[in-house]
């Protein structure tokens, strides 16, 4: 497994907010802003809007799958 996060590799994010963690949740990276955030999708309702978050709050799960 790359250790490098891409778009389509799947993630555990657990936000960390004024030292106090949130409810962790697995998304799918969409893709690296300019910024240094990640953009992730996470699981569930499709409808719901992807979200940026800190790359210190992601822990890789997998690569990206191969068709």
């Amino acid at each position: 497994m790359n250790r490098v996060i891409a778009p389509g590799d799947r993630v555990m994010v657990t936000p960390l907010k004024n030292g106090i963690t949130r409810k962790s949740y697995k998304a799918t990276v969409v893709g690296w802003m300019s910024s240094g955030k990640l953009k992730v999708q996470p699981d569930g309702d499709k409808c719901q809007s992807s979200k940026l978050v800190n790359p210190e709050d992601v822990k890789k799960l997998a690569d990206k799958q191969q068709v």
